[in-house]
């Protein structure tokens, strides 16, 4: 049996096994990602029948403004753009919009995306669209929204503000990922100001722990948001099983907010589920695109591959991209080498990732832990993790095992 599986941009690992070795694949009898063209045609046709919402053409007319603000870290959202721009500049001249602006944040400018030569497939297009970042920190940026239940001032873009139609593209993810507000994340607090957005600093995992009901409270102001900025559509990409010369996007769906968190988040479980409960002796677990460089994704993906991995020795293997430093909690975690007095540091300190990065501690403590990445060998074994350099090394691992399990995009799953 030999398999391939995709990981990091661009990356393989070949594994050859005999056949009752392998016990579960996630998503390997789930229809792979949609190619490019396939994309293109999908987000096109999504727009023109929405989910209970009329074409989005036809929603708008010849001197509105239309402002697309962005999700960070969406997989081809050049082309997702390129396709939506075609769809509102290709109706009756009455319905093309007069200007659009294409709002992303600091995050994206950082990682140079979206680039306006690659989204506008036509000359036409070039006078009414432009690509503008987000800065939270600048308060003339930004314009009074209203006021959420809680009394506090519902601060958005300004662009935003002053749109006659907002079209969000958001990115489905685990409902337990931090910073994660579901359908409203590419709303608020991401186009928010400053302030806004450190009172949103610790959502998730770790907020739900200690303030449950401080939790509901930010989720119900994001959601009173978007309800008074008038947003009704939006584009919603949920992300696919990753395959090489695929898009890493299953779906793109289009329409009114509410149908679309329902359905949206319906096949994202149908997808992302694991089917298995068996424990094998090895789990090889991947992270792709631009999470595979991210330490957050790879926590995650960490964490949920020790739930299949067994607790007492267990091996996983992660490949990824990482590089570069360790984040602030392996930093402590490096120095003090003690599970409950690196976790009570992390805690003290209120580090973003602190309720993620002390259950990969935890994982560290229970299981053998293999990386095949870009950082330094010496760097990972000083955290307690052996690097992997080439696909030999894995083999030979692989090869005094009995069983093991894939998990691509480990991620995205739901246990």
């Amino acid at each position: 049996m030999n398999i391939k599986l995709h990981y990091g941009l661009d990356s393989e690992l070949k594994i050859s096994s005999d056949d009752q070795n392998l016990l579960y694949f996630h998503g390997q009898n789930t229809p792979t990602a949609l190619g490019a063209e396939e994309l293109l045609s999908e987000v096109r046709q999504s727009l023109e029948t929405p989910i209970n919402f009329p074409a989005f053409r036809e929603c708008l007319l010849d001197d509105d403004r239309l402002v697309i603000p962005i999700a960070p870290g969406i997989p081809q959202i050049e082309l997702i753009l390129q396709s939506v721009l075609k769809y509102v500049f290709s109706g009756p001249e009455i319905h093309r919009p007069a200007y659009v602006t294409i709002l992303r944040t600091k995050e994206d400018e950082a990682a140079g995306k979206p680039r306006l030569e690659k989204i506008l497939s036509d000359e036409s297009m070039k006078k009414r669209v432009e690509i503008v970042t987000h800065h939270p920190e600048k308060k003339e940026e930004t314009a009074w929204l209203g006021v959420a239940a809680t009394n506090e001032t519902i601060v958005i873009n300004r662009k935003m503000f002053d749109a006659e139609m907002v079209l969000p593209i958001g990115y489905f993810l685990p409902k337990n990922t931090s910073g994660n507000l579901g359908i409203h994340t590419a709303i608020y607090p991401l186009f928010s100001d400053e302030q806004t957005q450190k009172r949103y600093e610790n959502y998730g995992p770790q907020l739900h722990a200690s303030n449950h009901e401080l939790m509901h409270q930010l989720k119900d102001e994001a959601a009173e948001a978007t309800r008074q900025l008038g947003v009704q559509c939006m584009i919603q990409v949920v992300p696919g099983i990753p395959a090489r010369g695929k898009t890493g996007i299953a779906r793109v769906m289009v329409g009114e907010f509410h149908e679309l968190e329902v359905d949206g988040y319906s096949l994202y479980r149908e997808i992302w589920t694991n089917h298995s409960s068996q424990k094998p002796e090895l789990v090889l677990a991947s992270v792709t695109g631009t999470a595979a460089s991210d330490w957050s994704s790879v926590m995650a993906a960490l964490v949920n591959a020790s739930r299949l991995a067994p607790n007492d020795g267990g091996i996983i293997v992660l490949c990824s991209e990482l590089g570069g430093e360790l984040p602030r909690s392996l930093e402590i975690w490096r120095h003090v080498q003690n599970f409950e007095t690196a976790a009570k540091f992390i805690r003290r300190e209120e580090l973003p990732d602190a309720a993620l990065a002390v259950e990969m501690l935890r994982v560290l403590t229970t299981h053998r832990v293999f990386f095949l990445s870009r950082l330094d060998g010496n760097l990972l074994e000083e955290i307690g993790i052996m690097p992997l350099t080439d696909e030999m090394e894995f083999e030979r691992l692989l090869a005094k095992c009995h069983s093991f399990s894939i998990l691509p995009d480990a991620q995205r799953i739901i246990f």
